[in-house]
Parts: structure tokens; sequence; C-alpha cells
């Protein structure tokens, strides 16, 4: 499958490139695989706010899993008839309405906070910035009202298609029920219901996408939010199969691993083993949340693969050109004391000698014998693009596109060590030096 940008506008000359669609399932997993951290502080954020919501319910319960005879079957394994029978109990009690409002404030904080970490998540993917807690925090603040305002859209469209939906089923089983019984109307409730799950998570693999093109905006610098809505449908229309295909099956891994989990707590942990219980939970839960991130890897892959910002698409269509297509000039290939030229260099030379007088080649002034040992190494984003070696697209433009999508700031030519003479005024500019330090 080749992908070819398209121009933006009938003016603008288009980039054209023919590159593969990477596997979606290989290079998500490899994207969450590299910024690791991010699933743990996840899970340590659902295991705090857990504990605390579960103190006040712990207190309650105390009474009931201490001196009951049914405790093991509560505690030690998962019986859905003791649970019901705790839960008729529980409502006539003082401190159930209390520990439910707690544990109310404390998952809408909880929410707010994991939100956070998604956003940073999700710009973390997208400008392939280092998986560490400060650019997380930047970039979750950084984009939290665009993902706000994104939401709020998607939300009322999702609510009015699921609106419509559930109308729509209710009108259906309604109709259904005084024609068929039994198995058969079983099968019309379980369809449909089928239906509306399908649909709302078609919805929400839409808002993840667009939560990336939010990003993936930022770096053209296009700051509204409600443009990302249409791109990210057009590029799930256009993959829809392999997307939403990928999407389920990495959901259905987190899932199966949580029921694998919660298999063996009921069938092979003793009652009285609590511990191992518990450790099997979080096992579950944690293969489950990593699952997400690795949903958050696969849209991300998608979207800079199939539609990558501008300058991104610039350079990867740069890097397409083969090294003899590139007219060499004459007198600067041959400069003493330099490396081959570089792409800044032959600008540099185009600036300061006109066409007209290709032949004519600055005279750089004698520089000093270097004792020393060399400068600094220049950055990566400075090195020269060698050939065709396979760079990723992430690693290709993360030096480039800072916070917000603005511009990096020039770095300043270094100045040379000889100053000027009376001589030097009537002496072209000599082109900055990017290549191998002097012998």
């Amino acid at each position: 499958m080749n992908i070819t940008t398209e121009p933006e506008s009938p003016g603008e000359p288009g980039i054209a490139t023919t590159r593969p669609l990477p596997n979606l399932l290989a290079q998500g997993f490899q994207l969450a695989w590299r910024n690791w951290p991010f699933v743990i502080w996840a899970y340590a954020v659902n295991l705090v706010f857990g504990l605390l919501a579960g103190i006040p319910f712990a207190a309650g319960l105390a009474s009931y899993l201490d001196h009951s005879l049914a405790a093991q079957k509560i505690a030690g394994t998962v019986d859905l008839t003791y649970l019901g029978e705790l839960a008729l109990h529980l409502r006539d009690t003082s401190f159930f309405p209390v520990a439910v409002h707690t544990a109310g404030w404390l998952n809408l904080l909880q929410l707010l906070v994991l939100f956070v970490l998604f956003v940073g998540t999700v710009f973390v993917y997208v400008a392939a910035e280092p998986p560490r807690l400060s650019v997380l925090l930047r970039g979750g603040v950084a984009y939290f009202w665009r993902f706000v305002r994104a939401g709020i859209l998607v939300g009322c469209i999702a609510g009015l298609i699921l609106g419509i939906l559930f109308a729509a089923r209710a009108a259906l089983l309604a109709r259904a029920s005084r024609v068929y019984v039994d198995r058969t109307m079983f099968y019309y409730t379980a369809i449909s219901g089928a239906v509306i799950v399908l649909v709302a998570l078609l919805l929400r693999l839409w808002y993840d996408l667009v939560e990336v093109y939010v990003v993936r905006n930022a770096m053209d610098g296009e700051r509204r939010a409600h443009l990302a809505l249409l791109p990210a449908l057009k590029l799930l229309g256009r993959y829809f199969f392999r997307t939403v295909g990928s999407f389920l099956l990495v959901g259905l891994a987190g899932v199966s691993a949580l029921a694998f989990c919660l298999y063996l707590w009921k069938e092979f942990v003793p009652a009285h083993q609590v511990w191992i219980a518990c450790l099997l939970a979080q096992v579950g839960l944690f293969l489950l949340l990593a699952s997400r991130f690795w949903q958050r890897g696969l849209e991300a892959t998608l979207v800079m693969s199939a539609d990558p910002p501008i300058m991104a698409a610039e350079e990867t269509a740069a890097m397409e050109v083969e090294e003899e297509d590139i007219p060499e000039m004459a007198g600067v290939a041959g400069l003493p004391g330099l490396s081959e030229p570089t792409l800044r260099e032959l600008v540099a030379k185009l600036r300061t000698e006109p066409w007209a007088n290709p032949e004519a080649a600055p005279k750089l002034p004698a520089a000093p014998a270097i004792d020393a040992a060399p400068g600094p190494t220049p950055s990566p984003a400075a090195q020269p693009i060698r050939g065709n070696e396979p760079v990723s697209p992430f690693e290709r433009h993360a030096a480039k596109f800072p916070l917000g999508g603005l511009s990096p700031e020039k770095e300043p030519d270094p100045p040379f060590d000889r100053p000027k003479s009376a001589d030097d005024k009537d002496r072209p500019p000599s082109p900055p030096r990017t290549g191998k330090p002097l012998a």
C-alpha cells in the first residue's frame, strides 16, 4: 500500500512521495514499548486513587468480612450471589452513601489526572520527545484545552448518533416483543446491543485520531481543534478495515488478559490466599492499561505515516532523491581542508556568488593550527542527511518541532578565531563551516 501526499490547495504544488504504510500493530507496539514509563505512571495513578477510594469501603465492610460465614465467598473467590446479598445489606447502612460520595470526587480527580497524562502521551508519541515526566506534563498542560474542545465537539456528535441508535433499538425491541419470545427475542436484544457497542467503539477510535491530528496540526502552526475532525474521519474511512481491525484486536487482547487473570483467580487460587488473588487482579488491570497505550501507538503511527506534517513530508521527499541526481557545482567540491559539500554549504555559496561566475571560488583565509581538542559535536538536527539511510519519521522530526509547533531558534554561526584585517574587506564572505574540523 502506497501513500502519496496531496497539495493543500490547487495553486500549491504537492509533494509526491511513495512510501509503504508500516505494520500498525508492530510499529504501535514498538512505540508503546519505547515509552514504557508512561504505562507505569498511569498504573501508579490508578493504584493510588483506588487505594484512597477503597479506604472508606474497607472500614465499612470490616464487620461483614471479619465475622461473616460468607466472607470467604466474598473476599477469596468471585461469587456474584454473595456479592449481591452484601450489596442489599449495605443499602441500609449509613456509611455507604458517604463512601460513594467520597469515591465519586476521587474518581473525578483521577480522570482529570489521567486525561493530562494521556494528552502528554499523545504529544510524545507524535513529536518523538524523550519519555520523561517533565515532557509528559508539559505536553499535557499545553494541549489540554485543545483536547477538551475536540472532546466536546466529538461528544456532541457521538451523543446525537448514539441517541438515534438507542431510540431505534428501543422501537425495534418493543415491536419484536409483540411477536417473538425466548430465544428469538434474545437474539434481537443481543445483536442490537452489539451494533451499538461497535458504533461506540468506532466513535472512540475517531476521537483518538482527532487527538493525534490536534498535535500533528500544531506542527504546521494550526491551533484550531475543530479542523482535526474532518481529516481524522477521512483517514479512518480510507484505512477503515486495517485501522479498525488493529484497534479491536489490541483491545480484545487486553480484555482477554484481564479475563484470563480473573479465571485463574476463581479456579486455582484458594479462598485464604487473598494476596495472590489481589496480585492476579492487578496484573490483569496492568495488561488492560498497556493495551490502551498500544492502541494510542498504532493510531499515532497511522497518522504520521499516512498524513505526515508538511515539514516531515518535505524531508521524506528530499531523502528519496538520489545523490547522483543532484547537480554538482564547480568550485565547491574542491575546497581545501573541508569535507564533501553539504546542502547548507551549497546554499551559502549561491548567496555569495552568482551563477554567471561559477569558476571563481572564494578564497578561504588560512586557519591557524588547532592544538586543543576539537569542539563539541554538532547536534543530530544539524548533521547532514547522508544517502538513503532509513530514518524513522518520529526520529527525523523530533528535534525540529518543539512544543506548540513553533520554529526553533537558529543557532548563531561560530565566529572565526582570526581577526579581520584591512585586506579582508574586499574578499567575499566565507561559507559557514559545517564539515570536519581542520587538521
